[in-house]
């Protein structure tokens, strides 16, 4: 007997949509029989994985064009949806720079690099919240996933802060919309065979001359418990599963899905 995931007719937005983690979960929600919004700043990149998702799934998936460092570009997203389908249910927030643009040492660091990196995913996280809370409430029923980052957990990168400052946010959300039915969770992926991760770990690989085969190896081989890089539909399922009915007694949870990953945390 197959697992009933309640997700028929869902309604959700997702941010970073076009590529990676945010577009095998809008592919899974689809299937689930959900209707989406994929939202990213490339309209021709948008427009080209809304149409692979439709031909490889079947379901009903539009794409707006967004900015997420942009109240009104966000206003409009939100605007986009309810005009389409009527509400929004489910709100994942995936639109970041992975790994953030601040990774050196302090001296080094760019402020405005860490600014877009805090504008983009902290407050563009909390702009696509407040715009989709009001249609979730009206529902009595909605599920907010962020997609944070290991960073939060570990002194790696000072662009981390923004996903220390995640988990704050999703838990102080969490309690104040769970009385409306809302849930609000945090997944930080590991080291996930993305567009981004392969293009950054080939780049990688010529600078430092050695082969691709060999970051991946020491970047997420030899420091995870599985030893290997993650793939995105293990990332997606436990977000659709938060997303889902079965995740329904889940909320303010900040979850870690890397592989087991062996790294000093702090939180």
């Amino acid at each position: 007997m197959s697992l009933e995931l309640g997700l028929d007719g869902k309604v959700a937005v997702i941010t970073g949509g076009g590529v990676g983690i945010g577009k095998e979960t809008a592919r899974k929600l689809a299937l689930a029989g959900a209707k989406v919004v994929i939202a990213a700043r490339t309209a021709s990149k948008l427009e080209a994985a809304a149409a692979e998702l439709r031909a490889s799934t079947g379901g009903e998936i539009i794409a707006v064009p967004t900015d997420t460092t942009s109240k009104e570009s966000v206003e409009a997203l939100v605007a986009a949806a309810v005009e389409r389908f009527g509400t929004v249910h489910i709100l994942v927030n995936c639109a970041a720079a992975p790994g953030g643009l601040v990774r050196n040492a302090i001296e080094l660091a760019d402020e405005d690099a860490l600014m877009l990196d805090l504008n983009t995913k902290l407050f563009g996280y909390f702009r696509t919240a407040k715009a989709c809370v009001p249609h979730m409430r009206k529902a009595g029923w909605g599920r907010i996933v962020n997609v944070g980052g290991l960073t939060a957990r570990c002194t790696e990168a000072l662009s981390g802060m923004r996903n220390t400052a995640l988990v704050h946010f999703t838990k102080t959300l969490s309690d104040e919309v769970g009385k409306d039915g809302i849930t609000v969770n945090i997944i930080h992926p590991g080291v996930t065979r993305t567009e981004h991760i392969e293009e950054w770990f080939a780049e990688m690989a010529a600078e430092e001359g050695t082969t691709v085969d060999a970051i991946v190896k020491r970047e997420a081989g030899d420091p995870a418990a599985l030893k290997r890089m993650l793939e995105v539909e293990e990332v997606a399922d436990p977000i659709v599963f938060l997303c889902s009915k079965l995740g329904s007694g889940v909320t303010g949870e900040s979850i870690a899905v890397d592989g087991g990953l062996s790294r000093a945390v702090f939180l």
